[in-house]
């Protein structure tokens, strides 16, 4: 005998799919994944829109929970929730990829390094996070990641100490959309992606979440992580 699940046994995807199925509001989500805020007439334009639409748009996306509005003067930005809802879209994007009859053809810039929210992905957030696990600074378990003691004492020597409390897990995984495997998010994601990018190790490339590695980003990741990176 066949029993239909009852519908409170899952949560409710298809909101957050009817969020995200419209191709406007996708391009939104998708410029915003850089872990930039930007203004509406900036989203319009890069989604191809008008104001007026758009401003529709971004009120569902808000009131969805997907994205967070904050007042700057007398401009409203838009930008990615939080962490998790990154991670979420970044897994949506690789399963479109694996589900689509043809799979997508990925720009080799966006493949090769590009920013997913405040942290590092593509071929190179993948070796970053490989390499670490290699020189046992991060543990990778059933559980997910763990910092370890020796990443602690590298950490410090690099002069990156995490704060006393909090709001995010200090490591995780993040399921790479390009590659098919994790890179590192939480609190030493953004830690990193920050640091290199303050030391300018890479230079974003315009309308993309794409990264182009500077020759002094070759040497820093060669000097901490052991990475020859080519131009």
């Amino acid at each position: 005998m066949h029993v239909m699940a009852r519908a409170n046994e899952f949560p409710n995807i298809a909101r957050v799919g009817a969020l995200v199925g419209n191709p406007v509001r996708a391009l939104i989500v998708g410029a915003l994944m850089d872990g930039s805020e930007r203004p509406a007439g900036e989203l319009a334009l890069l989604a191809g829109s008008t104001p007026q639409a758009v401003s529709t748009h971004l009120a569902n996306l808000v009131d969805g929970g997907l994205l967070a509005v904050r007042p700057r003067g007398r401009h409203r930005y838009y930008g990615i929730r939080d962490e998790q809802i990154a991670a979420a879209i970044e897994t949506l994007s690789l399963a479109a990829d694996l589900t689509a009859v043809k799979s997508s053809r990925v720009d080799p810039g966006l493949k090769q390094a590009r920013r997913c929210y405040d942290h590092l992905a593509g071929n190179l957030g993948v070796a970053i996070c490989d390499r670490l696990i290699a020189d046992n600074r991060i543990v990778a378990g059933d559980d997910g990641y763990a910092l370890s003691l020796q990443g602690s004492d590298w950490l410090r020597e690099i002069g990156m100490v995490p704060p006393d409390k909090l709001r995010r897990p200090l490591v995780r995984p993040c399921l790479d959309w390009t590659e098919r495997r994790p890179h590192v998010a939480g609190w030493l994601g953004a830690a990193l992606c920050a640091n290199l990018e303050a030391e300018s190790a890479f230079r974003r490339v315009p309308d993309s979440r794409a990264l182009h590695i500077t020759t002094k980003g070759r040497r820093l990741l060669r000097e901490r992580f052991g990475l020859d990176w080519a131009a």
